[in-house]
């Protein structure tokens, strides 16, 4: 199988190092289009004109002065690669990309962009950098590949979340509810220019109590969380608004 990998954590990151190694073991043939810096919290931000930088580090593998979404566009509409990819996975990324950290993830996004290119897609994140979990994902993955490839929808994506604990058990999620309580604070005031900083944060999570269990339940419970997420979700109807 041939399979497309990138991320928001940079070429040269752990999780996407493990798990190109771990697939390309298996006989898979590996591309690789990801950004030359950290893009962490870009969410779906990309380049609308102009040029971008791509470096070429191996066979196939370029790192991307870019966006996640931006190594998706650049390297698909400029047919960089030698033919399409079977599969795309996005990660493995150093922490959690739950509930409504989908959001401003770039990891997502890149697995959105290729979705939406009719490309299978998966991004994975795990709980923290830890070369172990890195290790345990990766290897999971390639083992499910089949199964989770069968389950992805036309225009969606599925997202893989791993605890630290990883009991070796997947299962299905809903996407929880997450809510982020910044502290910002004005730490230099020059009349008409102010500097802000985040100085402290507090979240949340909760469940919208539907039929499956959230996504952060279930990686409380050391199983990874498995959910299929709409790249362009529907909109609810109320017969009582009219336009």
């Amino acid at each position: 199988m041939t399979i497309l990998l990138s991320n928001d954590d940079g070429y040269q990151a752990e999780g996407l190092c493990i798990l190109a190694d771990v697939l390309e073991r298996q006989g898979h043939e590996i591309y690789i289009a990801a950004p030359y810096t950290e893009q962490s919290g870009k969410s779906h931000s990309m380049t609308i004109a102009g040029e971008i930088r791509i470096r070429e580090f191996g066979h196939n593998r370029y790192s991307v002065e870019g966006t996640p979404a931006d190594c998706m566009i650049f390297t698909h509409r400029s047919s960089l690669f030698p033919r399409k990819p079977d599969l795309m996975i996005s990660g493995i990324n150093h922490g959690y990309n739950l509930s409504g950290d989908i959001i401003y993830s770039g990891t997502c996004a890149a697995a959105r962009q290729a979705a939406m290119y009719g490309i299978p897609a998966i991004a994975l994140s795990a709980s923290e950098k830890d070369s172990s979990v890195f290790q345990k994902a990766a290897e999971f993955t390639e083992e499910n590949l089949g199964r989770f490839i069968d389950a992805i929808l036309p225009e969606t994506f599925m997202n893989i979340n791993f605890p630290s604990s990883f009991s070796g058990e997947a299962e299905l999620a809903d996407i929880g509810y997450t809510a982020y309580y910044d502290e910002v604070e004005v730490v230099e005031d020059h009349g008409s220019l102010k500097h802000l900083s985040i100085t402290g944060f507090d979240m949340e999570r909760r469940s919208f109590g539907r039929e499956l269990p959230a996504d952060f339940e279930v990686c409380r419970r050391g199983n990874a969380s498995v959910s299929i997420v709409e790249c362009f979700p529907s909109v609810s109807s109320s017969a009582s608004f009219t336009l």
